[in-house]
C-alpha cells in the first residue's frame, strides 16, 4: 500500500512544508538577488553559464543532463544567452557536427558576479549553521544524503539522473 497525503504523521507535514516554505524563499532571495546584480539574468540562466564554464564539453547535451533539463529546455535557454552575448558556440577542429559554448568576458563578468553573491550569501547564512550543534549538523547532512539519494532515484525511473 503507498502513503497518501492523510498517512503522513504531523511531523512529516511539518518537515515537508518547511522545506517547501524554506525553498521557495531561497529561490525568490536568489532570484531577486541575481536579476538586481547581474544584468537581469534569472537563476537558471547563472546556472546555465556556471554549467559551461566548469563541464569540459559543454554542448546540449551534456548542460541539460548537469542541469536537470530537457534538450529543448536547455537549447531555449542557450538561444537566450547567445542573444545576450554571454555566451559563443564554438565547434572543435576535425568535429563539425558537434556545437560546444563558452563563456564570452559578459559571461565570465555574470559568473564573476554570481560567485561574488555566493560568498555573500555564505556570509549571510554562516550564522544559522553557527549555531547549529555538531549533532544537528550530522543528523541534517544524514537527511540531506537520504533525500538526495532518493530523489536520484526518481529521476533515474524518468530517465533524468545527472
Amino acid at each position: 500500500m503507498k502513503p497518501h497525503d492523510g498517512d503522513l504523521g504531523p511531523r512529516e507535514r511539518a518537515i515537508l512544508e518547511g522545506f517547501s516554505q524554506m525553498w521557495s524563499k531561497l529561490q525568490a532571495l536568489m532570484a531577486a538577488e541575481e536579476r538586481v546584480i547581474l544584468h537581469d539574468v534569472t537563476p537558471t540562466e547563472v546556472h546555465c553559464i556556471v554549467m559551461i564554464d566548469r563541464l569540459e564539453s559543454p554542448n546540449v547535451t551534456a548542460l541539460a543532463k548537469a542541469l536537470h533539463m530537457t534538450l529543448g529546455g536547455v537549447s531555449k535557454l542557450t538561444r537566450r544567452l547567445l542573444r545576450m552575448k554571454a555566451i559563443e558556440r564554438y565547434q572543435r577542429e576535425g568535429n563539425r557536427k558537434e556545437v560546444f559554448f563558452r563563456l564570452t568576458p559578459k559571461g565570465e563578468e555574470i559568473k564573476r558576479q554570481h560567485e561574488e553573491l555566493h560568498r555573500r550569501r555564505l556570509e549571510r547564512d554562516f550564522a544559522v549553521y553557527q549555531a547549529m550543534t555538531e549533532a544537528e549538523k550530522e543528523s541534517l547532512l544524514t537527511f540531506v544524503r537520504r533525500y538526495n539519494e532518493h530523489l536520484d532515484r526518481e529521476l533515474e525511473k524518468l530517465g533524468k539522473k545527472s
